[in-house]
This record gives C-alpha cells, structure tokens and sequence, in this order.
C-alpha cells in the first residue's frame, strides 16, 4: 500500500481556505521589507533572478527593487490576488514549481506562516537556489498577539464556557534557526524585532490583523460564528489589564532568518 508523505504531515492548517486578496498599505510590512533591503545591501552582491514567496502587496517588491541590486523578480502566491501585477504565477508554498538551480535569491515576507510543511518547504527553496544564493525570510515570532489571544481564551470561558482557538501558533526562533540549517543553508542566522502598537479599541487592532491578509485557517477553528459579546468581553479584558486604561499594547514580533546555499 502507498503511503503519502502528505498524509503524514500534521495539518495544522486549512490551506484550502487561505485567501489572497491585494490588501492595503500597512506601515508594519513597509518596516520588514525595508529592514530586508538593508540586510540585502549588507551582502554587496547583485541577484539575477529573484523570487518572492507568497507576495501580499506590491510595496514590498518596490522597497526590494529600490536596492538597485535585483534584475528580474518574480512574485508567486497560492491564489491569484484581486490586483493581478502582485503575482506572476500561482504556486503553492508546499510545492513549489521550481527549477533546480535557478535562483539566486528567494524571499518572504510573512509569506511562510501557515505552511505546514515548514521543513519540506525550506528544503525545496534550497534546491531552487544555485549555489551561493541567498535565502531571507521574516515571520511573526512567539508571543505576538499574545494579550489578544489572552482576552479571547478569558472572554470564551466567561460566555461560552469554553476554550476555542481562535490565533494560529507562532514560531519561535530556535526552531527556525535549527530548520534552515537542517535544510542544509550554511551560515544560517535567526534574530527578532519587537514592535509595541497601541490600539484604543480591538476593532482597529481585528482590522490592522486583517490589513496582513491573515486569517484563522487553522483546521481546528470554530466553525460556528462568534457572538460579538466575545469580543466585547475581550475589549473590556484588554483595557483593564492595560497600564493606560484608555489604550491597550499589543506586541508584534517578527523573526529574520537568513542562510546561504553552499
């Protein structure tokens, strides 16, 4: 009997259900491109062809190709988003229809969150390299949105008596840092950044979260609509815990992992 490998990775997302769509402007994504740009000036190296995995926004392409140092860039996503010159083809993160030695740059911008084959993907991005190509890739890091995902698991046992999961799991840095070097990238290095925004209300902090194009797709999500009193709850958990009792701080973390390709 056959056996996939598919089947025997953990599904802990619903990628099926994953979205693409040309979402807004959003000063975060505008800081990680700009911080990869400089990390990419850092090399003093020229990339001939380059790939960006799962391209969300057209900002990130032009704050990469604002380095002088990218001749022809191609943006993939698992669907098609509504602005078309995002993407130039679709492909799927988990299976990348990649020549072998093609690249000489590949990377992502919180493109890489909800795949769940992380290992298999890094390993497909290090053949789709040739060798000396370089590989930089930012995701959200442990511990981001932790006070929402607090409020939310407070406020579901208050009215629904009940635990629901409602934020996917983050990575954590040791993780990645040991992924990209079992996938074989020399030179691998991992670091994180810590952003604070402050919001006075959890509908401008749900529609900052929307503006990432992310979404629940975890295949365990409540499949049943949330009662706005969750959220109401959630609001009224976030403020009283907060030092300013006005406002409330969020923490965004973001990991840069980086390696080379022997």
């Amino acid at each position: 009997m056959e056996i996939k490998i598919e089947s025997l990775i953990p599904q802990i997302f619903d990628r099926k259900n994953i979205q693409a769509n040309n979402i807004k402007t959003n000063n975060l994504y505008a800081k990680i491109a700009s911080e990869i740009a400089i990390r990419l000036k850092e090399t003093n190296l020229y990339f001939e062809n380059t790939l960006e995995l799962n391209s969300k926004i057209i900002d990130t392409s032009i704050k990469i190709k604002e380095t002088r140092l990218i001749k022809n860039l191609y943006r993939t996503a698992i669907n098609n988003p509504k602005n078309e010159n995002i993407v130039n083809f679709k492909s799927d993160e988990e299976y990348l229809a990649i020549k072998t030695n093609s690249l000489d740059l590949v990377y992502s911008i919180l493109g890489l969150n909800t795949v769940n084959d992380l290992p298999g993907t890094f390993k497909q991005i290090y053949n789709s390299l040739k060798p000396g190509g370089l590989f930089i890739a930012a995701f959200w890091g442990d511990g981001t949105l932790s006070p929402l995902a607090e409020s939310l698991a407070y406020a579901d046992e208050k009215i629904l008596k009940g635990l629901y999961t409602r934020i996917f799991p983050f990575c954590d840095i040791k993780t990645l840092g040991s992924l990209i070097q079992r996938a074989g990238f020399s030179m691998p290095m991992a670091d994180q950044e810590r952003t604070l925004k402050q919001y006075s209300s959890i509908t401008d902090l749900l529609l900052e979260i929307r503006s990432f194009n992310d979404k629940n797709v975890l295949t365990t999500r409540p499949k049943s609509f949330t009662p706005k009193s969750i959220f109401k709850e959630a609001e009224k958990y976030l403020i009283r815990t907060s030092n300013n009792q006005s406002k409330f701080s969020i923490p965004f973390n973001i990991i840069f992992v980086m390696g080379w390709k022997g």
